[in-house]
């Protein structure tokens, strides 16, 4: 029988890792760890990026709401301005008539109206002569021009200022709208911003936690008990004092047993 070299052959040995020694692996424990502290980086960085542009819009907001009460304000006044212009224009009318009317050319031009009234209405076309008619239609239409101008021309001044202070008016309202309009859009923002900060600061959160990052105390807890104290005899049982843990254990092993 040939011998077999011990040497020259040798059995393949297979290290098995337990389930344990797999969850415990420290290659993937820092890719975890890594991955948590990058998603840590990008969420604080978001964060911060979210407070700078919430300052912002907020800062903006308060600028634009001060312009927005600024514009009301104007608007306000312009449409007061309109409003009694238009009551001067019709007190003025009415006193510009009621001159008129009192005065001769007034009562004249009041009878003319009445003639011509009656002859638009009279059925029978003989009662006056073609003359007497060219001279009553040709004064009326005279006294008519004239009461015309004279009202035309007595309101003119207060017509103009009424047409400005309605353009005005208009252009105040319009400015006060395109604000108004700008206000809410900038509102509608900050809330978004603050409602996407409030749920990154929620994630960072249970990251710290996923972490091992302590949280600060808000509020005391109740007292705690004191801390160490005598050993017991069972946790004196339990040292093993051929691989002591510890400078106690250690102490323990050499004098105390």
């Amino acid at each position: 029988m040939t011998s077999i070299n011990q040497n020259t052959i040798r059995t393949p040995r297979m290290h098995l890792r337990s389930a344990t020694q797999r969850r415990n692996n420290p290659s993937a424990l820092a890719r975890r760890t890594r991955a948590l502290e990058t998603r840590r980086t990008n969420l604080g960085n978001t964060i911060i990026e979210l407070e700078a542009d919430l300052r912002q819009q907020r800062a903006a907001l308060a600028t634009l709401t001060i312009e927005v009460d600024h514009a009301l304000r104007r608007r306000d006044d312009e449409g007061d301005r309109y409003e009694r212009l238009r009551t001067e224009r019709d007190n003025l009318r009415y006193t510009l008539l009621t001159n008129f009317n009192q005065s001769d050319l007034g009562m004249e031009y009041t009878k003319l109206k009445r003639w011509w009234y009656e002859h638009v209405n009279n059925e029978d076309e003989n009662t006056e002569d073609a003359n007497y008619y060219d001279n009553r239609k040709a004064r009326f239409d005279q006294v008519s021009a004239l009461f015309d101008e004279l009202m035309d021309t007595g309101l003119a001044p207060i017509i103009e200022q009424k047409a400005l202070a309605r353009e005005t008016y208009r252009l105040a309202s319009e400015h006060h709208y395109s604000l108004y309009q700008q206000q809410q859009s900038i509102m509608m923002i900050v809330s978004d911003l603050e409602r996407k900060l409030a749920r990154a600061r929620i994630r960072n959160r249970l990251l710290n936690q996923a972490r091992g990052k302590k949280q600060r105390i808000s509020k005391k807890k109740g007292k705690r008990g004191k801390r160490g104290g005598a050993w017991t005899a069972k946790y004196k049982k339990s040292i093993n004092c051929n691989r002591p843990r510890g400078f106690s254990q250690k102490q323990y092993c050499k004098y105390g047993r």
